[in-house]
């Protein structure tokens, strides 16, 4: 589950990104800083009686999009009782996102499956993933990050210029939400790095610049 939410995470102008199960109450999610899990919890379930409303009415709605001055929210039926729920910036990529979140129902269908198959094992995993979190502020001044920062930084200012340690901290913090602060884990951001460079050439030279930070 959290694989497929993190490939919508990495998308321009995705913010957040989670999912709502009813049954048994559980939110996944990848969201910035300040979103309380309650505060998630209270909104999948609003979400979730606006789509059994719909249904009531013999309407077939499976999607919902909801436009703010300062944000969109993205809302699709995973299956019943499931849904995702994207938190967009106003300029971002609408087609890119909704293609790829449609590509990634299906597995999450799946996932929801697992989780109610073994709904304590879903808990688990969700608290060890809060255990072993780390924000930036933290990561960039113990290892494996404190030497690696600079590495990755300069490589990527190389492919993409002066904004780089903006980018840096930003895809670092979404890299930390994943999971542990592990060396093991370096490959993943790179990956994500490159995703940001969007460019065949650069990102050679950016994967050639950081080689050495991956366990051999």
């Amino acid at each position: 589950m959290d694989e497929l939410l993190q490939e919508i995470k990495v998308l321009p102008g995705v913010v957040g990104v989670f999912v709502s199960v009813d049954k048994p109450d559980i939110i996944f999610s990848y969201v910035p800083d300040g979103y309380e899990h309650e505060t998630l919890k209270l909104v999948g379930g609003s979400l979730q009686r606006i789509i059994k409303m719909n249904a009531s009415c013999r309407l077939s709605v499976n999607s919902v999009e909801m436009r703010f001055p300062d944000a969109m929210v993205l809302v699709k039926d995973i299956c019943e009782g499931a849904l995702l729920v994207m938190l967009c910036e106003t300029e971002a990529n609408f087609s890119l996102i909704n293609m790829t979140s449609n590509m990634l129902l299906g597995e999450l269908a799946l996932g929801v499956e697992k989780v109610r198959a073994d709904p304590d094992a879903a808990l688990r995993a969700i608290s060890a993933k809060k255990a072993g979190s780390m924000d930036f502020a933290q990561a960039q001044n113990e290892e494996p990050l404190k030497s690696a920062i600079p590495v990755f930084q300069d490589a990527l200012a190389r492919a993409i210029g002066p904004i780089a340690a903006m980018l840096v901290k930003e895809i670092v913090g979404k890299w930390l939400q994943g999971g542990a602060c592990d060396q093991e884990r370096f490959p993943e951001l790179v990956d994500l790095f490159c995703q940001e460079i969007g460019d065949a050439p650069l990102e050679k030279e950016f994967r050639a610049g950081t080689a050495r930070l991956l366990l051999r």
